[in-house]
């Protein structure tokens, strides 16, 4: 005669093999799962590798589009190429479309900080600043209002050009939230002393209107219809601007490449390039920055 529970040692066995059994199929998941999570990441690794080889030939391709016979090709442009199951597309313009901190003449400096809002002593202190600075880098003598005093100058101090436009914000002595309303605006790399109007962004366009910016929207709006000529486009700026406008060629542009990996993976990066001419140069990267990053839809840097 047995009673209805089960024996001592039957049931041991019994959750034993439930043990195993669990424990099988949980190491049976986690194979799956790492077979699964190892394969995803190989998919990203190959990927990421992809988008970076793409990546390292966009300034080539702005290079050969900057040297071919489109017109006006220096000044900016868009193109895209599909390379198997990825794409890369790309815009670039002319950084005559920005001031140059390093080339920009004094007064043109004065209109686009007077543009931005600042106000007069900090607009004179600040270009009062930069007259001293550049007279050092030529081994001249600029006095300083504030003490009275001559910047004694010699060629062994010269002052190094700026690379970055945010170098700025201390060697010109420029409240951060001045140089973050004028940021856009700015380069270091057009070596020009002039911008391209017909390029340059509302806030550039109004320091050239003298700081009327509802001559610089009438201009913007006109200038997207087209102008007839370069005189016609300069004539609509205030005599006394127009020495701060050009309409020149320039080796170096600022591009932005968007680049998708079978649309599962998407990059977009800024990035300074100067094109030299010859077909043989090699373009040189001035700045690279990545702007935006997804995968799978799912963003992971922007």
């Amino acid at each position: 005669m047995t009673d209805g529970w089960s024996h001592p040692r039957r049931g041991a066995a019994l959750l034993a093999v439930l043990l195993f059994t669990a424990l099988a199929s949980s190491l049976v998941v986690t194979m799956v799962r790492a077979s699964t999570t190892g394969a995803s990441a190989a998919a990203l690794f190959r990927d990421e590798m992809q988008a970076s080889e793409i990546g390292r030939t966009a300034a080539l391709l702005v290079a050969h589009q900057m040297r071919s016979e489109v017109r006006d090709a220096r000044r900016g442009g868009s193109f895209s190429a599909r390379l198997g199951s990825s794409e890369i597309a790309i815009d670039y313009i002319s950084e005559m479309s920005r001031v140059d901190v390093n080339q920009a003449p004094l007064g043109l400096l004065s209109a686009l900080l007077t543009a931005a809002g600042a106000e007069r002593d900090i607009v004179a202190a600040i270009v009062g600043r930069v007259e001293r600075l550049r007279a050092t880098a030529l081994g001249q003598t600029v006095p300083v209002p504030s003490s009275g005093q001559d910047v004694s100058t010699s060629g062994g101090n010269a002052v190094p050009a700026l690379v970055r436009t945010e170098q700025i914000i201390d060697a010109w002595d420029m409240p951060e939230a001045l140089y973050h309303r004028i940021q856009n605006s700015l380069t270091a790399s057009s070596r020009s002393s002039k911008v391209d109007p017909v390029l340059a962004d509302l806030l550039v366009v109004t320091a050239l209107m003298d700081g009327d910016e509802d001559r610089a929207r009438q201009f913007i709006d006109e200038r997207d219809r087209g102008f007839a000529s370069a005189s016609a486009a300069l004539a609509q700026f205030p005599s006394r601007m127009r020495a701060f406008a050009g309409f020149g060629a320039t080796q170096s542009v600022r591009a932005v490449a968007r680049i998708s990996v079978g649309r599962r993976l998407m990059h977009r990066y800024e990035f300074v390039m100067t094109a030299p001419d010859g077909a043989e140069a090699d373009p040189e990267i001035l700045s690279w920055r990545q702007l935006y990053s997804s995968r799978d839809g799912q963003v992971y840097h922007a």
